[in-house]
């Protein structure tokens, strides 16, 4: 059996067996009552009461009378080709049906590999974390972690958008307090979410990259050694097309699409006589990011179908 699946995965006929209408006539009610009302001023229209009082039945009973089909389709409710969830997810906080195991997180990871960042298809959460090196502070430093699901389209070509609903709550925490010493230049801490898609391909690389999308979601804007000690904290929910990306893909291939949480510490400090700083401890410069993602849904919706 077809099923038409629209955006929100039920199509019109599933809608329509599950609905329990009560067809309510306004006025037949207002003309019951006000039969009533005058019936109880007179009680010599009794016998015209009882012919009046059939077609008011027959009228009520109109008004309740049941207006659906009894027959039930299990199939039309079948989880949405568009929606994947973190593995330990209830998927009936989501839907009427279970999810297919192929419509679950499929991986995760994260870099540097010996960092504290994480990344759970479990959960679906992504935690980030980048700090200024004391021991080179004119370095710029990147950490990321990511989660994907991987996705077979069924269309011979079309374009696809890619949109998960992501919350995050980003911090940046700066101190350049070293003083006598002086120095010239700043730093910089961004957060960013990535949007990617990979074609799944032989060999030992395992994937080939088709494109990514950047959105800088978080910064803590440019501090140098005249700034005091700041902590700053940014807390937001993102999901439909303020954070999508498209994707042209093919029938036969197998993609892996992905959310990639990414810290960069970004430094042009150097000593006030163009030297580069000597290392000081962390006590005295403290330079970093975090950014914690919680990504309880990915959505990928078919935008555009060129050859069926």
């Amino acid at each position: 059996m077809e099923i038409k699946t629209t955006e929100q995965g039920v199509d019109t006929e599933a809608m329509t067996s599950l609905e329990l209408r009560l067809t309510y006539d306004k006025d037949l009610a207002i003309t019951a009552t006000n039969i009533d009302r005058v019936l109880d001023q007179n009680g010599k229209f009794g016998q015209l009461y009882e012919t009046i009082n059939l077609h008011r039945q027959a009228g009520l009973e109109s008004l309740f009378k049941r207006r659906f089909s009894d027959t039930f389709n299990p199939a039309k409710f079948r989880w949405p080709e568009y929606l994947f969830i973190p593995t330990a997810a209830n998927g009936h906080d989501y839907w009427i049906s279970s999810p297919p195991d192929n419509h679950r997180y499929a991986l995760a990871w994260k870099s540097p590999n010996d960092g504290p960042n994480t990344a759970s298809v479990e959960t679906g959460n992504l935690f980030v974390f980048g700090q200024l090196h004391n021991e080179g502070p004119t370095d710029t430093q990147s950490s990321t972690a990511a989660i994907g699901v991987f996705y077979e389209p069924s269309m011979t070509l079309g374009v696809v958008d890619f949109q998960p609903s992501v919350h995050f709550k980003a911090e940046f925490r700066t101190a350049l307090e070293y003083f006598p010493a002086l120095s010239a230049g700043g730093v910089h801490i961004y957060a960013e979410l990535l949007l990617a898609c990979w074609q799944k391909i032989p060999g030992p690389q395992e994937f080939d990259l088709i494109g990514v999308k950047h959105f800088d979601v978080a910064t803590s804007g440019r501090r140098d050694q005249s700034f005091g000690p700041e902590l700053q904290q940014i807390e937001k929910s993102l999901d439909g097309p303020e954070l999508s990306a498209p994707f042209v893909v093919e029938r036969g291939r197998k993609y892996l699409f992905a959310v990639t949480g990414r810290i960069t510490v970004a430094s042009n400090l150097i000593s006030s006589d163009g030297k580069p700083l000597p290392v000081f401890s962390s006590s005295q410069l403290k330079v970093w990011g975090s950014l914690n993602c919680l990504v309880p849904q990915m959505n990928i919706y078919t935008k555009r179908v060129d050859i069926p």
